[in-house]
């Protein structure tokens, strides 16, 4: 089916038609409106994609998993609904994304309060990288409270690790939402995210290395 698609004019038309000319525009102009070359470039950009799945799947469950281990030993294990806790140190936007978790959660459960496993893994990547944001400096103690959340690099601040998670989180909705990558500096998002989850956890990141191809891909641009 490979060959006979690359051969066939009229199955080509019907991919880029399917894939809609703003879609493909990025594409078009970067391979100087070839459309042959615009396909095999999107097709890379789909490996690309691929490639890095595993390690920002690695990423974001070490990290929700982490800091979810901090809530609980800062602020007790029904932390998503203690509003004289960490609810009073929330930024607006984490506490509606909050509640939609818990709203999200008592439904689907037909139970008040939905249980905290529940809840953790419905809350948003957005959610969890925010808690290393500047705003929960103070409230979390991030001077002296980062290596729980990093232990295995004890090197990395909290603006360095608030910055390589914000990178992380844009790469992870580009590719969740099948939009262009190529175009980005990977070799350096690659090297950030092999940083930060061996800093979460040695054992995940021999994991995801050991189901990366994304050099081999990156170095097979058509």
């Amino acid at each position: 089916m490979q060959h006979t698609f690359w051969r066939d004019e009229h199955l080509k038309n019907q991919c880029m038609v399917s894939l809609s000319r703003p879609r493909f525009n990025r594409y078009l102009a970067e391979t100087e409106s070839d459309r042959a070359r615009a396909l095999s470039l999107y097709g890379w950009n789909s490996q690309l994609s691929k490639e890095f799945y595993t390690y920002l799947q690695a990423w974001e469950i070490c990290l929700r998993n982490r800091i979810n281990e901090f809530l609980i030993h800062r602020y007790g294990g029904s932390w998503p609904y203690d509003a004289a806790g960490l609810g009073r140190q929330l930024a607006r936007i984490d506490k509606e994304r909050l509640s939609q978790a818990r709203d999200r959660q008592e439904r689907l459960r037909c139970r008040a309060p939905a249980s905290l496993p529940a809840i953790v893994p419905d809350l948003s990547a957005g959610f969890w990288v925010s808690q290393l944001s500047k705003h929960y400096e103070i409230a979390h103690v991030w001077r002296r409270n980062l290596a729980q959340i990093f232990p295995h690099d004890r090197v990395l601040d909290r603006p360095a690790a608030w910055g390589i998670c914000d990178e992380m989180l844009t790469l992870r909705n580009r590719i969740a939402h099948h939009e262009p990558i190529f175009h980005l500096p990977l070799e350096q998002r690659y090297r950030d995210l092999q940083r930060i989850v061996a800093a979460l956890c040695p054992g995940t990141h021999a994991f995801a290395e050991a189901h990366s191809n994304f050099r081999m891909v990156w170095h097979a641009r058509p």
